[in-house]
């Protein structure tokens, strides 16, 4: 890749993860997931894939996603249990790959919105390199 195509964090990123939690709470939305991800957290849970759907599946657009469970003005992915995901070893891509979502990493500045939400990304945290970003973002896509 020339120097002049190279993303705006080409030197890499400080991140480190602190599982405080607050990646799975906020406003609504959807954490979607495919059938193999459904099959590996209710294995994680060792729970029937179909009674796995039931509790904690929903669909939308013919996709799958987790429930959500409210929290006052919050709402919190199913699985957040006293700020640690309880499915953790099976978590989906989505929230394996967080914060290197391409819209975290459009420019410098959404980068930093994200870190209004995310305290692992912080001048403490592990110089994470490009090779490595870009991996993830492959991996979510």
């Amino acid at each position: 890749m020339s120097e002049s195509k190279l993303p705006w964090y080409k030197d890499g990123l400080k991140f480190k993860c602190t599982q405080c939690g607050k990646c799975c709470t906020g406003s609504s939305g959807f954490v979607w997931v495919s059938e193999s991800e459904v099959a590996g957290m209710a294995a994680a849970l060792k729970m029937d894939v179909s009674l796995f759907k039931r509790k904690f599946i929903r669909t939308r657009n013919q996709k799958l996603a987790l429930v959500e469970k409210k929290n006052g003005d919050n709402f919190d992915c199913v699985f957040l249990k006293d700020n640690k995901c309880q499915v953790y070893m099976a978590r989906p891509v989505q929230c394996r790959t967080y914060p290197w979502w391409p819209e975290n990493l459009t420019s410098e500045e959404s980068w930093m919105m994200a870190a209004m939400e995310c305290e692992g990304i912080s001048d403490e945290g592990t110089l994470v390199p490009l090779e490595e970003i870009q991996e993830r973002l492959k991996a979510d896509s």
